[in-house]
């Protein structure tokens, strides 16, 4: 078996803490772990999931601990998982325990099945969502969507000063599709 790395994610740096995912990925056996900070609805902006994609050799495992980390689509689940077998390497998932290496169609099965619920996890979340602002909306409040938490003015700043999208994502830590949007405003 070759090495096995870890990948974490939390959706936002305000009340998680990507530490104990790094704790238990190593406690598990990942040499180092990647982690992003972004929602799982997509994998835009997931340039660590992509760096550990790029580096696995066959033989190799990408390990998760659960599977809504890697994506919360089934369609997205899916095709990381495939892009890893096509390294011919294993995405691990530790719980539930699944091992994907592309031969076994009850892991796919699997996959497919915690994808979808990933799925209606989202669906329910953003349905709560929408009853809130629609409450809030009753009550005469104003609803002006999250607070900004990114300075677009910085990410100007930045890009006149002749960084690409990836460096002001890195210097701001931040995806680089927000970078895109705030330059697009």
């Amino acid at each position: 078996m070759g090495k096995t790395l870890g990948y974490a994610r939390i959706s936002t740096n305000e009340g998680q803490d990507i530490e104990s995912q790094k704790a238990a990925l190593t406690k598990l056996s990942a040499i180092v772990v990647f982690h992003d900070v972004g929602n799982g609805s997509s994998l835009d902006g997931r340039d660590q999931l992509e760096a550990a994609i790029r580096l696995l050799e066959p033989g190799d495992e990408l390990l998760a601990l659960h599977p809504d980390r890697i994506a919360r689509d089934t369609a997205d689940l899916l095709t990381v998982a495939k892009r890893i077998v096509e390294k011919k390497a294993v995405l691990r998932i530790h719980d539930p325990s699944i091992v994907f290496d592309g031969t076994d169609m009850m892991a796919e099965v699997m996959l497919t099945l915690f994808g979808m619920i990933g799925m209606m996890e989202k669906h329910f979340i953003k349905a709560r969502q929408r009853r809130g602002i629609e409450a809030a909306k009753l009550r005469g409040d104003v609803y002006n969507g999250r607070p900004a938490t990114i300075n677009p003015d910085d990410i100007r700043q930045l890009r006149s000063e002749g960084l690409g999208a990836t460096e002001i994502a890195k210097k701001l830590k931040i995806g680089r599709a927000s970078v895109y949007r705030a330059l697009a405003a």
